[in-house]
């Protein structure tokens, strides 16, 4: 017969998630990473949401101090009330231990061990948490004999009903996975530098053995009061049966230039150098939207969250603007605190709670920040536009650039993996400087090729004639700032 598995939860909802239902019950899990990483806030954590379900929890410190702890503890606002804590010395304080023939570490290696283990076993805890492993490896004369004092541990857990968590430090001169090999599961914790920001913290399921896990590095932070998970995006995970909207900017030349709609669940790239115009017709779509009564997601990189609230409020009708401000879900996001996984996950939110039907991004440079360490840029957008697409959400992307259009550089090559791409430039005629809108693409249909006079007034965007003078003709230049 074929033994059940059965799932312990985290308290940490997305970790759960990213261990396909939480740890394995009455199995010894690793939690390994470099000081700061955030491994003893992740074990209470576990023994606080345990504690909350009526489990009885013990935390084993063989470093940390009871008082360092609850010090930890109160600097997120949390109780450590149900959760036994338990101070064990590495030596044993009695000077006349007998000796042995055995070397002096030998000794008291094992005797550790065997406290270590009664401790739990006398507890009767359902979780335990023991705080570092370091420790026990610092007594030890060589790996094989910490390996096997460590696989000693688990065969004496094995006895009990404990779900044991093991922290370790890897504070060790060499890399070594004896830790690693002897336990059922392993988690790892890394943090990055960055050479301006908040430090980016990331996670990784080494393995859980016997059972599934979803592979892969998931970034996480550390609030006050909360251990956030954002599980890495997998675009065919995720499907809805929500109807299909196709979106008209409600500027008659406007959809003619693109030939109608943008498609429900098609991504459009608007390109174009600072100032030209491109978040003012993103806005346009923006308002169509919310006047329709669907809910948008607006997330600017750039422009303060107060300057592009009042753009949008003063388009709105007067009558119906509560309500139209509800449903405009503006996000200021800041590149240098902000991890990819993040903000794949804020879109992720606006999306699947708020049940936005369009997403905009301006603009992607400043997202280029935040993704650049990952040089993964076009790997992770199309996995965010197909998730886009299969939940029928249609995106648009602003980019700033100052050169023609180079599919080989940044962010120009993301209108390779885009639906559609409308241009925005600057001409200078006559020593009049103007600006003009054309259509490159649209992958579901046909376009207008014609290079228009785009027109930015207080009314609004206006599409005017055809740009009749060739930009090689005297008194005629393209602009590019």
């Amino acid at each position: 017969m074929k033994p059940v598995i059965e799932r312990i939860l985290t308290g940490i909802p997305e970790l759960d998630a990213v261990l396909r239902g939480g740890l394995i019950r009455q199995r010894v899990h690793l939690f390994e990473g470099r000081p700061g990483t955030g491994k003893t806030t992740l074990g209470l954590r576990y023994l606080i949401y345990g504690a909350s379900v009526g489990d009885n929890c013990l935390y084993l410190t063989l470093s940390e101090s009871k008082a360092e702890l609850e010090a930890t503890a109160a600097s997120h606002g949390w109780s450590l009330d149900g959760i036994v804590i338990d101070e064990i010395m590495p030596v044993p304080p009695d000077a006349n231990t007998a000796q042995t023939i055995l070397l002096p570490t030998d000794t008291e290696l094992s005797a550790l061990v065997a406290r270590i283990a009664e401790r739990i076993a006398d507890s009767g805890a359902d979780r335990v948490v023991i705080d570092s492993m370091v420790e026990v490896r610092l007594l030890a004369r060589d790996s094989a004999h910490y390996r096997r004092q460590i696989i000693d541990l688990r065969q004496r857990l094995a006895q009990v009903d404990a779900t044991v968590i093991l922290l370790d430090d890897l504070t060790a001169d060499g890399r070594e996975y004896e830790l690693q090999s002897a336990v059922h599961g392993v988690l790892t914790l890394e943090q990055i530098e960055r050479s301006f920001g908040a430090a980016r913290r990331r996670l990784r399921v080494v393995k859980l053995r016997g059972g599934d896990f979803q592979s892969g590095w998931h970034d996480y932070a550390i609030k006050k009061d909360e251990i956030l998970v954002f599980p890495s995006l997998i675009a065919q995970e995720h499907q809805s049966d929500e109807e299909a909207i196709d979106i008209l900017s409600k500027v008659d030349s406007i959809d003619r230039l693109i030939g109608g709609p943008l498609i429900a669940g098609s991504s459009t790239m608007l390109l174009g150098p600072s100032g030209v115009g491109k978040s003012t017709l993103a806005l346009q779509y923006a308002l169509s939207m919310v006047e329709s009564g669907h809910h948008v997601g607006y997330f600017t990189f750039d422009e303060s969250e107060v300057m592009l609230r009042s753009r949008v409020i003063e388009h709105m009708h007067e009558a119906d603007a509560p309500d139209e401000q509800r449903r405009f879900h503006l996000r200021r996001i800041n590149p240098s605190r902000i991890s990819p996984g993040e903000f794949i996950w804020q879109v992720r939110r606006i999306v699947e709670d708020q049940g936005a039907r369009l997403i905009i991004i301006d603009c992607i440079n400043s997202y280029l920040d935040v993704i650049r360490e990952e040089k993964s840029l076009l790997l992770q957008m199309n996995e965010l536009f197909s998730y886009l697409s299969n939940m029928k959400v249609t995106s648009i992307i602003v980019g700033a650039h100052s050169a023609r259009l180079d599919t080989s550089k940044e962010p120009d090559a993301l209108s390779i993996i885009t639906d559609n791409i409308l241009s925005l430039r600057y001409y200078d005629e006559n020593n009049v400087v103007r600006k003009a809108i054309c259509a490159l693409k649209k992958r579901h249909g046909r376009h207008e090729h014609d290079v228009r006079v785009l027109h930015l007034t207080d009314a609004g965007i206006e599409i005017g004639e055809r740009v009749q003078a060739s930009l090689d003709e005297p008194g005629v230049a393209s602009l590019e700032f």
